[in-house]
């Protein structure tokens, strides 16, 4: 087993994926850490728009869903939300249904191959998404993928240190040597130089020394939502794993849910 990391979603290598691979869609600030709190707060299911117009029409197609998204940090005009974590973890979402569409974090989940298993994960979920990333990949004997959102189709620094954490969670549950080489056949999960590039982020820029440095968290700042960073950043306090369940066939929105394992 091999674990790699993405640093933004124009490097993923489709043609290399399986169907037994798990992708770990990573966007800190904002996109995956509100879905999870949306899931915690009692949502159905998110649904998972790449743009402004797929939101829009598939709230159109089945109303009472809610409109939730940002472009360029701002509430998106006539949605009912932004993409505030620290927002919807105030807020009673039990049963509802949620359409999200954000300026880089929904893109990068349609952007995975869609045979993949596709997991949103952030440091909220960290134990819970890595745990659960392990067990699926054993059981359907594929790769591991962490897949930063970036900012802009360029590196985003809190992605890649999230990414760092995460994959050294993921050789630590593992069990795994940092120097094992890599073995296709085995069930030894071998980091690629992309992971241990990404673990060696994470050392440098741990929190909460990223958000001092992470131009997303300070584009959040700038705009006034100055509890967003820093609830980004706390360490597993979610056992909750967003999953993306399928494809609505008349929208095209990505149905997330909770994975169930």
């Amino acid at each position: 087993m091999q674990l790699y990391v993405f640093f933004t979603p124009e490097t993923i290598l489709p043609e290399r994926a399986q169907a037994g691979d798990v992708y770990i869609v990573i966007d800190l600030i904002r996109a995956t850490t509100t879905m999870t709190v949306m899931l915690e707060q009692g949502a159905r299911r998110v649904l998972v728009a790449e743009s402004i117009e797929q939101a829009r029409a598939g709230a159109a197609a089945h109303p009472g869903r809610a409109l939730c998204g940002e472009r360029n940090v701002r509430r998106i005009p006539g949605f009912d939300y932004g993409n505030s974590p620290r927002e919807f973890a105030q807020l009673d979402l039990q049963g509802r249904e949620l359409i999200l569409t954000t300026t880089n974090g929904t893109r990068a989940f349609h952007a995975c191959p869609p045979e993949t298993i596709r997991l949103a994960g952030c440091f909220r979920n960290a134990h819970a998404v890595v745990s659960a990333a392990l067990k699926l990949a054993r059981e359907r004997e594929g790769d591991i993928a962490l897949v930063c959102a970036g900012e802009f189709g360029y590196f985003a620094l809190d992605d890649a240190v999230c990414a760092g954490y995460l994959a050294a969670e993921l050789l630590r549950l593992a069990g795994s040597d940092h120097h094992q080489e890599a073995n296709p056949g085995s069930s030894v999960l071998t980091p690629h130089g992309s992971a241990l590039a990404a673990i060696a982020i994470y050392e440098a820029y741990k929190p909460p020394r990223v958000l001092e440095y992470s131009e997303s968290s300070l584009t959040v700042l700038r705009a006034g939502l100055v509890d967003d960073p820093p609830f980004c950043v706390e360490i597993d306090r979610s056992s909750l794993v967003p999953a993306v369940s399928g494809r609505e066939p008349e929208t095209g929105l990505l149905i997330v849910e909770p994975l169930a394992l």
